[in-house]
């Protein structure tokens, strides 16, 4: 064997290793920069999803044992500090920047925050006037300030999505996210009419009315959710979905069962909603704090 074959295999026997060194490290930091991203949402998350647990868990307790007066405590007291609360993390997150940041990821976030803050509001004004029926109306229409800072931020960062990925039929979403729930309200008020004349008040139409705006807002989460299924936005807006989600639920009950605003079942849904926005909103500034890809 001569020299400069000898000469030849060394170096090539050197780039293999070389290569094969290479590419183990990149491996290695990409698993542990993954390794590192899921503990951070987790760390971020974990608070709040132990909270929402603790909570549960007592209302479950005080419900085994009978205990009525302790539950409708809870459901005066829980949902506006639990909405305050959240939203004054939210906002102290998001809102060193305020709105001058063209960032519609951000912008939505910091709607989600205030959107808190006014639920808690609205909460508070519940367990005022909550056992008097007369105030049946304005309980309902207090959300919307609320659910309207909720609408702004996730329709307007939907439709800058859309937008960037290049959607043709950014219309027909839009018809699709806003025809189904309220055709699923129309359908439903109709056959309560129908069904048991003089049982549509006014408190129960505008409830069913605000109910599929909620459920608009469901279904815009969760087309975004679906875009970012594969990426690591996918956990903060599906902790909103997931948010939203419970309460839409609490809106149906009341109108399926009757509204009962201080009902200790439904309240429990709406504290551990506020409580899964709050850890979206934490989870979100996370993933912004190490510049993740965002769309804007």
């Amino acid at each position: 064997m001569g020299i400069a074959e000898c000469l030849t295999r060394y170096f090539a026997n050197t780039n293999k290793t070389y290569k094969l060194k290479k590419i183990e490290s990149f491996y290695t930091k990409s698993l542990e920069r993954t390794t590192r991203v899921t503990m951070s949402k987790t760390s971020r998350a974990l608070p709040f999803l132990l909270s929402g647990i603790l909570i549960a868990m007592i209302w479950a307790i005080l419900w085994f044992l009978g205990l009525d007066d302790s539950l409708l405590l809870m459901a005066i007291f829980l949902p506006p500090f639990s909405a305050l609360a959240c939203g004054i993390i939210g906002v102290a997150y998001f809102g060193q920047e305020g709105f001058m940041r063209e960032d519609r990821f951000h912008m939505m976030n910091l709607m989600l925050a205030l959107a808190l803050v006014v639920f808690a509001i609205a909460e508070t004004a519940t367990g005022v006037i909550g056992s008097s029926e007369t105030g049946y109306l304005a309980i309902i229409l207090m959300q919307l300030p609320g659910l309207l800072l909720v609408a702004l931020g996730v329709t307007s960062y939907l439709r800058a999505v859309t937008e960037v990925l290049n959607y043709r039929n950014n219309k027909t979403i839009a018809g699709v996210i806003i025809c189904i729930p309220f055709g699923f309200s129309a359908v439903a008020a109709a056959i309560i009419v129908i069904a048991i004349p003089g049982a549509m008040t006014v408190e129960s139409l505008v409830n069913i009315i605000v109910t599929a705006g909620i459920g608009t807002l469901v279904l815009a989460l969760g087309m975004l959710v679906s875009i970012f299924r594969q990426g690591e936005l996918a956990a903060p807006l599906g902790l909103a979905f997931l948010a939203m989600l419970l309460y839409l639920t609490r809106s149906i009950l009341w109108c399926c069962f009757g509204f009962t605003p201080l009902e200790p079942l439904f309240q429990i849904l709406v504290v551990e909603s506020y409580i899964l926005l709050g850890s979206s909103i934490s989870v979100a500034r996370r993933l912004q704090d190490r510049k993740a890809e965002i769309v804007t």
